[in-house]
């Protein structure tokens, strides 16, 4: 059976403008998991991540807003695994009769990764202008943006292989819960990894074969957002790198996937596959969608 790690963007969940109400939540991924139900066959061995970017910064904007102790962010990215594995949990049984369990992993971080003192890492809503010190321009608007190093070990790896043979399993969400070694114990640090980075770890760890990043566009693009845009269908990891290099692709957005994409396939993937969710099954057949191998 081919192993596939497939990693659903934040905006599966919440829609950029959207309030992200719990009936938007779960409409979303309703939709997100039926063109997903491709992948449940005797074909495939499933292993599933997910993004918090939106739902991540709107409980942090919560956390700030109440009258009560504030929680961490390292603890936010605990609270955003739980919820948004627990929707996909739910649509994949009520949907697709499919059981699959949750893993709130921690991910080995370094506290002296440069991201501390340089976060890029786009959260929560978009605004119109700039309304905290720490903000990233994006097409749609502004964003707050926070830490986001790089994961160097997944402390539960072990737990997911064993579990991914009696189900489909749910982990890496939101990137991970950042966790750093102190004195012979693992500590918490406020940060929210990049799922894109914590999903190659895992597929890398897992020996996967193919590596689906499910996000907000159908492919991935030069010159994107410009008069000159052009789609991409393949590219090799030459071209990957040639392109990444002269900047088409944005921070906190494409970016990110396409240099996982690299590790991934340098560390012995066979394929990588960047879609939407409703090409997902076109994409499988090469039809649609960006292959990168």
């Amino acid at each position: 059976m081919k192993c596939l790690v497939v990693a659903l963007g934040g905006n599966s969940i919440i829609l950029p403008k959207e309030q992200g109400t719990l009936e938007q939540q779960m409409r979303h991924v309703h939709d997100t998991v039926e063109n997903m139900r491709v992948l449940f066959n005797s074909k495939y061995k499933v292993v599933i991540t997910h993004g918090n970017g939106p739902a991540v910064g709107d409980l942090l904007i919560q956390q700030e807003s109440a009258d009560r102790p504030r929680m961490p962010l390292y603890v936010l990215d605990a609270m955003t695994q739980a919820q948004i594995g627990y929707l996909l949990q739910l649509a994949l049984q009520n949907q697709l009769g499919i059981h699959s369990t949750v893993v709130i992993t921690r991910i080995l971080v370094d506290k002296k990764d440069r991201a501390f003192k340089n976060p890029t890492k786009p959260i929560g809503p978009f605004y119109k202008s700039k309304v905290y010190p720490a903000m990233i321009k994006q097409l749609q608007g502004w964003r707050r943006v926070v830490p986001s190093p790089q994961p160097k070990g997944i402390i539960d790896i072990q737990l997911i292989r064993d579990v991914m043979n009696k189900y489909v399993v749910i982990a890496c969400g939101g990137g991970g819960i950042p966790v750093i070694r102190k004195k012979g114990r693992l500590v918490g640090i406020d940060a929210v990894i990049d799922k894109d980075f914590a999903s190659q770890l895992l597929a890398t760890q897992l020996k996967a074969d193919e590596l689906i990043f499910i996000t907000a566009v159908d492919n991935v693009y030069l010159n994107y957002g410009k008069k000159r845009q052009s789609k991409l269908s393949a590219m090799d990891i030459a071209e990957a790198e040639k392109y990444l290099s002269e900047g088409h692709f944005g921070v906190g957005s494409m970016k990110p996937k396409i240099e996982a994409s690299i590790r991934f396939l340098e560390s012995g993937g066979k394929k990588i596959i960047i879609t939407s969710p409703k090409l997902l099954e076109k994409a499988l057949k090469g039809k649609a969608g960006t292959v990168i191998k």
